[in-house]
């Protein structure tokens, strides 16, 4: 009976949570990025001699892909949700492309169901430069349809082969953005961490209590991401993620830095095919 009353408070916890960032969200609207633009270079092949891409893999009622966007729309209501797919150099190949990208978001019939808006767009030449098209396709969608509140929107930034994300880290990163403007779930490594020099020499002992190793969704307002990820461009620097980017070029005086809330080893990305075996 003790156990059943604490998971009856936990659960009632969540339920709380989520209706409380709901009720916060209302007043903005949010965007989806799902980033599945690479080439899957470590899955291999199929039987026909075809690279495989991870995020059209199959899983539960559709495939990596589908599975990860179900999350969030299941989760909250995004008014946007903006899939990234690989460049290919001719016309043709890139018709092709994209309607493999369609074809594996509604592989699961109820994301047919979103009152979502969806666009599917090439990505470049890196995960960063397809996310800055992605961000510059969302702030395009909201000059033309304008939003309806007068915040700036919430963009989630997250892998397409992430699947198993939570609705619990989906509502906390969302919480922990709007009240800091940007925030990223994390997971605190169980090894102890060093940092070696270029001949594999041990140089300095970090803390492995001040670390953690942060997953996505990467949550930001829109348009301070999107003038970062502007600056980033210009730079010409390669960065690791979007949280690095928003530390290095977004004013720090009027936006705070990125928040880390707890992440979930669950939440891990498909690299490997035996990762969904």
């Amino acid at each position: 009976m003790k156990i059943l009353m604490i998971q009856t408070t936990q659960m009632t916890q969540m339920i709380q949570t989520k209706m409380m960032t709901m009720s916060n969200s209302k007043n903005t609207e949010l965007v989806l990025i799902l980033t599945a633009a690479g080439s899957s270079t470590r899955m291999g092949n199929d039987r026909s001699g075809y690279k495989i891409k991870k995020e059209y893999l199959p899983l539960n009622e559709g495939t990596v892909l589908s599975t990860a966007a179900k999350a969030f729309l299941s989760a909250l209501d995004f008014s946007l949700v903006i899939v990234t797919y690989p460049f290919c150099s001719s016309e043709e190949e890139n018709l092709l492309a994209q309607k493999k990208s369609m074809g594996a978001l509604f592989a699961d019939k109820s994301i047919n169901q979103s009152k979502s808006k969806f666009i599917f767009i090439p990505g470049g030449s890196s995960r960063q430069s397809s996310v800055f098209e992605a961000l510059k396709t969302a702030n395009d969608f909201f000059k033309n349809a304008p939003s309806k509140t007068a915040n700036s929107p919430m963009v989630f930034i997250h892998d397409g082969a992430r699947p198993f994300v939570s609705s619990k880290i989906i509502n906390d990163t969302l919480k922990a953005a709007l009240e800091f403007g940007a925030s990223v779930p994390g997971l605190q490594p169980v090894d102890t961490q060093k940092e070696i020099d270029s001949n594999g020499f041990i140089v300095r002992h970090l803390v492995r209590k001040n670390l953690v190793a942060v997953q996505t969704p990467q949550v930001f307002r829109l348009e301070p991401i999107l003038k970062a990820h502007e600056e980033a461009a210009k730079s010409g620097k390669e960065f690791t993620d979007d949280t690095e980017i928003w530390d290095e070029f977004v004013d720090t005086q009027k936006y705070s830095r990125v928040k880390v809330v707890e992440g979930d080893s669950e939440n891990k990305k498909i690299t490997y095919r035996s990762d969904i075996l």
